[in-house]
């Protein structure tokens, strides 16, 4: 497919690299040299640097304005690319571009541009599970009107895998140099005979779950003299939350300092260094993960990862491949927001039992490896690339008829416990009503027109749509738990 006489708009952000910025800037950085050696012609819009501070541009976009009518001059092009930040630096409009492809490595920036707009000719989410949440928001129903939020958009929906730098570089991508290597205090308590883990992803730790773990897991390990510490961003624990921790773990004997081994900000390889040191790793996270790469990048230096799976790290691979799911229904909070801590010695049980059992795990995660390296390539991400921008230019979708719908959970629950009336949840874990469990029951896989009048205004009343519980789709998720 060459395209020698056609124009792309890039509005992607984090671009520039190498150094690359993080995850986001290495997948957006691929896209302009993939289409360029297809012949396109691409078009980047960047904000030049500029003397003033930061705070005076931001509240002044004069460097922003000023690239925004570069960008301009260069007149309508045939096709615009942007991601969910890079949306912001213009809305995809009929009269600046031909057809609007979004590429989604998140849904936390501007749903207002994107969301009910169809001028977006492809919504393109990185993983499965980002579509199924993109199609959960577009499919919000409107029992009166007969239709849903964006059924346009519902149906321009579709993914594809992202690149994972460790594939082309197992030691670590060279570009990533922002940051440190692995500090002394990591090798101190290797050479004193700790068990090494690693939690690096910054504030994203639900870090009562994590601390949890870590205290089970070194009550298990006291009768073999051993001990157990996380390798975590110094972002993740500043001062309040360790002194919080020290309360919490007050009288136990131990100390968020005998815990934790906080560190700076590492460059990628001194990160896969680390997972070669550690023999575990957690993702007890309260974010959502939209993809995963730093869970898939542990498995594929060998080190396993335990996860309560939010997001999509409870898809990314199948049991047996080095990411081990475990989240319990006593794991949800009451409805006073508490959790019990000894919810998660099962964790640690696990974790326990794979320090015994060395060579299953070296397996597991070599099963991981080969199908990390099968899955998300390079090459992988250009044919995916290029199959959407086809997608893209060819005709409209049919939007599905809104009783062609079926009723099933959201993409977000991962497990309800009727008992306790708790849902785990991505969006939030809660505490569903008795009378809104037994609807649920009552109504999934049906069709919205085989729901009566009193049905509709119960769900409304609950607000299953809305918080997240329920969702309509041509193929709904099987029911949770």
């Amino acid at each position: 497919m060459v395209h020698a006489s056609r124009a792309v708009a890039l509005q992607l952000s984090k671009t520039g690299g190498p150094p690359f910025n993080g995850s986001v800037g290495y997948v957006n950085d691929r896209i302009g040299a993939i289409l360029s050696a297809r012949g396109w012609d691409v078009r980047n819009f960047a904000v030049a640097p500029v003397s003033v501070p930061h705070a005076q541009e931001a509240m002044v976009p004069l460097a922003f304005a000023t690239a925004r009518l570069r960008h301009q001059r260069t007149g309508r092009v045939d096709l615009a690319i942007h991601d969910g930040a890079g949306i912001a630096v213009r809305t995809p409009s009929r009269q600046w571009a031909e057809r609007h492809l979004v590429l989604y490595h998140g849904l936390a920036y501007g749903p207002g541009a994107w969301l009910g707009n169809d001028a977006v000719d492809l919504h393109v989410a990185n993983s499965p599970y980002l579509a199924r949440s993109l199609r959960a928001l577009c499919g919000l129903p409107d029992w009166e009107r007969q239709t849903v939020l964006d059924p346009e958009g519902f149906s321009r929906i579709t993914d594809i895998a992202m690149p994972v730098p460790c594939v082309a570089s197992p030691e670590g991508d060279p570009g990533f140099t922002l940051g440190g290597g692995v500090p002394d205090s990591v090798h101190r308590a290797l050479d004193s005979g700790v068990i090494l883990g690693h939690a690096l992803q910054p504030s994203k730790q639900d870090l009562m779950a994590t601390v949890a773990v870590l205290f089970w897991l070194n009550d298990a390990l006291r009768s073999t003299g051993q001990r157990a510490m996380l390798v975590i961003s110094e972002e993740s624990l500043p001062l309040s939350h360790r002194q919080t921790i020290d309360g919490v773990l007050a009288g136990t004997g131990l100390t968020c300092d005998a815990l934790f081994i906080p560190v700076p900000l590492l460059r990628q390889r001194a990160v896969f260094q680390l997972f070669g040191l550690c023999r575990f790793g957690l993702a007890y996270n309260l974010f959502p993960e939209p993809f995963g790469f730093y869970v898939l990048e542990s498995v594929f230096a060998g080190c396993p990862v335990y996860t309560n799976g939010a997001g999509n790290n409870r898809f990314l691979l199948p049991p047996g491949h080095g990411i081990e799911v475990i989240e319990t229904d006593a794991m949800a909070p009451d409805a006073a927001g508490n959790t019990d801590p000894s919810a998660f010695k099962c964790v640690a049980d696990a974790i326990v039992r794979d320090l015994h059992v060395g060579a299953s795990v070296r397996d597991a995660c070599a099963s991981g490896h080969a199908r990390i390296a099968a899955t998300w390539s390079l090459s992988a991400f250009e044919s995916g690339l290029l199959g959407a921008i086809e997608r893209a230019h060819g005709p409209a979708p049919e939007t599905p008829a809104f009783d062609a719908l079926r009723i099933g959970y959201a993409p977000f629950v991962r497990g309800i416990d009727r008992a306790r009336q708790r849902v785990r949840s991505d969006y939030g874990s809660q505490v569903l009503e008795l009378h809104a469990l037994a609807l649920i029951d009552a109504i999934v896989g049906r069709t919205p027109d085989r729901l009566d009048a009193e049905e509709r205004r119960a769900v409304d009343r609950f607000g299953l749509f809305e918080r997240g519980v329920l969702a309509l789709n041509l193929d709904p998720d099987l029911p949770a738990g």
